[in-house]
């Protein structure tokens, strides 16, 4: 329904304009009338001077005689041409028709009419929550910029935090550098002051965002936002070799799934394409010789659904084909047995405890790998 109602409202909107322009532009002009009809009015100013006496019968002739050959030569010109109205409004006609078509199609691609519409008393409310958050905001920065100390780091770092996620990217770098000199700076303020300049120039890595992001990696040359960042800067310059290959030797030292890998493989392709590389995945970077742990799945929480089972899946493959060929590493089955407890795979831990049962004989009574091994079996039968 709304869809009919707006083609309505376009089409009215579309013949207003349109209809007057055609009926203005139907007829073509005469060029050989138009110029005919303004000779003829100069010949009556003629007439009308020369009553008036303010010029001679004799110059009157004259002006006459040559005005009536500008007539005559006129005359032999019967061609017309379309009026400037004529041509102009058939712009305005195809503007007009192909306006709205483009505008349809575009917000047939890109739009929600679906879409919810958000009440006016609930503007209200969201403008009074932004403007007592930019009032907090102002009144922070007054009060730390009062402060004869300079103000607490952790205040400086509340205020850059609260910049950042309202997109005010100049003053939030501004607020990160407040405490870039002090005693108590982190690879963390180093990595957000170089991201906030960086997100302000729009993705470009500046001298001064360089600087920062070295000096954080002297502090940790392993921190991910740095080697992340220092790879644009690498790009950047020319060096696509050497970013590719600083974020897949950090992928190489992770041990287990994180957050930030999903991004680092994201862009390591953005780079390997312009180098003719093969795709990376994160299961290419899954530990080959353990198991994942809960922790392991509670740091892939960020990842997505596919990405994170590709993941585990691929590093409890890896531990059971080293176990293929090392069955007598009693802790290795244990592991692969909790990993796939973990992933809801029972009888795939079943297996696994059934490898493992062979190895526990020379075990000591009191050996817990002993009772763990022993308990999962006679719970399985």
């Amino acid at each position: 329904m709304m869809y009919l109602w707006a083609s309505l409202l376009v089409a009215l909107v579309v013949a207003s304009f349109v209809i007057p322009i055609l009926r203005r532009s139907t007829g073509l002009v005469s060029h050989s009338d138009s110029a005919q009809a303004m000779l003829r009015d100069q010949l009556t100013e003629i007439d009308r001077d020369m009553a008036r006496g303010l010029i001679s019968p004799d110059d009157a002739r004259a002006a006459a005689v040559e005005i009536k050959r500008r007539i005559i030569a006129v005359d032999k010109d019967h061609g017309s041409v379309p009026s400037a109205i004529a041509t102009g409004g058939w712009a305005v006609v195809l503007a007009g028709i192909l306006v709205p078509i483009s505008a349809a199609a575009l917000y047939m691609s890109i739009g929600s009419p679906d879409t919810p519409s958000v009440k006016f008393s609930d503007r209200q409310q969201e403008r009074a929550v932004i403007a007592q958050r930019n009032d907090l905001t102002q009144e922070l920065r007054t009060r730390l910029e009062a402060d004869e100390n300079g103000g607490p780091t952790e205040g400086w770092l509340l205020l850059a935090d609260a910049y950042m996620r309202v997109g005010q990217y100049i003053d939030a770098a501004d607020a990160y550098s407040r405490v870039l000199e002090r005693d108590d700076a982190t690879v963390g303020n180093f990595t957000r002051f170089a991201e906030a300049l960086i997100l302000r120039d729009n993705g470009q890595v500046t001298p001064l965002a360089e600087r920062a992001l070295d000096r954080s990696l002297q502090l940790s040359p392993d921190n991910p936002a740095g080697i992340y960042y220092k790879s644009f800067a690498l790009e950047q310059a020319g060096d696509v070799e050497a970013a590719y290959a600083m974020l897949v030797a950090r992928l190489g030292t992770s041990n287990g799934p994180n957050p930030w890998m999903g991004s680092f493989v994201a862009q390591a392709n953005f780079y390997g394409e312009k180098l003719g590389r093969p795709l990376l995945s994160l299961a290419d970077f899954a530990p080959a010789l353990r198991g994942p742990t809960q922790e392991d799945i509670a740091g892939a929480a960020d990842m997505s659904n596919d990405d994170r089972n590709a993941f585990i899946a691929s590093m409890v493959a890896q531990l059971a084909a080293r176990l293929e060929d090392e069955p007598n590493d009693l802790d290795g089955w244990l592991q692969l047995a909790r990993a796939y407890i973990v992933l809801g795979d029972d009888a795939g831990a079943a297996n696994a405890y059934q490898q493992a049962a062979p190895l526990i004989v020379d075990l000591p009574e009191g050996d817990s790998r002993r009772d763990l091994v022993q308990q999962n079996i006679d719970a399985g039968q």
